[in-house]
C-alpha cells in the first residue's frame, strides 16, 4: 500500500518560496507525486513552478486509473509534462516581457501495481531508499553534471563549482522539452524521495538516508525541512516521500 508525505519551506535565506509540490494515493496501489522548483526571479519562478505542478496534478488526477501498464503510465506522464511545458511557455510569452525567461525544474513519479515511472527535467531529484541504502535515480540537467559524467570534474570540485546551479533543461523555457524517464520496480518497504536542490545540497547523503529511515519508522516528513534549515537553509526546501509499505 502506498503512502505519500510532502512538505515545503522557504528556508532561512530566501524571502519567498518558489517550490511547489503535489501528490496523492489512489486505490491503495497507485498514485503520483511531483516537485517543481521555479527559476526566473521571485515572481516568475513561483508562477512557473505553480503552473507546472498544477498542470501535472490536473492531468494525472483526471487520467490515472488502477492497474495501468508501463506504456500507459509513460504516455500519461509525457502528456502531463508536455502540457506543463506548454502552459508555462505560453504564460511567459503573454506577460509582455514581465515573465520572460521564467521556468521550472520538475521531478515526477507515477506508480501503479509496484511499477514507478520517474521523469525529471532540471536538477530536482528522485532518490530510492531500499533496505537502508540511498541511491540517486535521476541525473541532473546541469552544466556541471555533464562535466562530472565526462570525468572532467571530481565530485568535490562539482560541489563548489561556480556554475553548479546552471540548468541545461527546464520546463517552459523552450516550446518543447525532453525529460528523462526511469522505470523502477518497487519492492515492499521501498521509498522514493522527490526533492528540490535546497534539500540535497544541504544534507549529506548519509544524513539524508538516516532521516528518511526515521520518518519511515513513524517520524515526520517535516524533520527533513527542520534539519536543512538547521544546516543554514540557504534555499527553498521541498521533499515528497512515497513509501511502498
Amino acid at each position: 500500500m502506498l503512502h505519500i508525505y510532502g512538505a515545503t519551506d522557504r528556508g532561512m535565506v530566501r524571502e519567498a518560496n518558489e517550490d511547489r509540490f503535489a501528490g496523492e494515493v489512489f486505490d491503495r496501489g497507485s498514485g503520483y507525486a511531483v516537485v517543481c522548483d521555479g527559476m526566473g526571479g521571485e515572481v516568475g519562478g513561483g508562477i512557473a513552478a505553480g503552473i507546472a505542478a498544477e498542470e501535472v496534478r490536473r492531468m494525472i488526477e483526471s487520467s490515472l486509473r488502477p492497474h495501468m501498464e508501463e506504456r500507459s503510465l509513460r504516455l500519461l506522464l509525457e502528456t502531463a509534462i508536455a502540457g506543463a511545458n506548454r502552459a508555462v511557455y505560453t504564460r511567459s510569452g503573454q506577460s509582455g516581457g514581465a515573465l520572460t525567461g521564467m521556468g521550472s525544474t520538475l521531478c515526477a513519479a507515477v506508480i501503479s501495481d509496484g511499477v514507478a515511472l520517474v521523469a525529471n527535467v532540471g536538477d530536482s531529484r528522485c532518490y530510492l531508499l531500499r533496505q537502508g541504502e540511498l541511491a540517486q535515480v535521476t541525473e541532473d540537467h546541469t552544466a556541471v553534471a555533464v562535466l562530472l559524467r565526462q570525468g572532467l570534474l571530481s565530485p568535490e570540485e562539482a560541489a563548489h563549482h561556480p556554475d553548479r546551479h546552471a540548468i541545461t533543461r527546464a520546463i517552459g523555457v523552450e516550446p518543447e522539452v525532453q525529460p528523462d524517464y526511469t522505470v523502477i520496480d518497487l519492492l515492499r518497504g521501498d521509498a522514493l524521495l522527490l526533492c528540490s536542490d535546497g534539500l540535497y545540497n544541504t544534507l549529506p547523503p548519509g544524513e539524508l538516508a538516516g532521516t528518511l529511515q526515521e520518518i519511515l519508522r513513524g517520524g515526520d516528513i517535516h524533520t527533513l525541512i527542520a534539519k536543512a534549515n538547521a544546516a543554514g537553509g540557504p534555499d527553498n526546501i521541498t521533499a515528497v516521500l512515497i513509501h511502498n509499505r
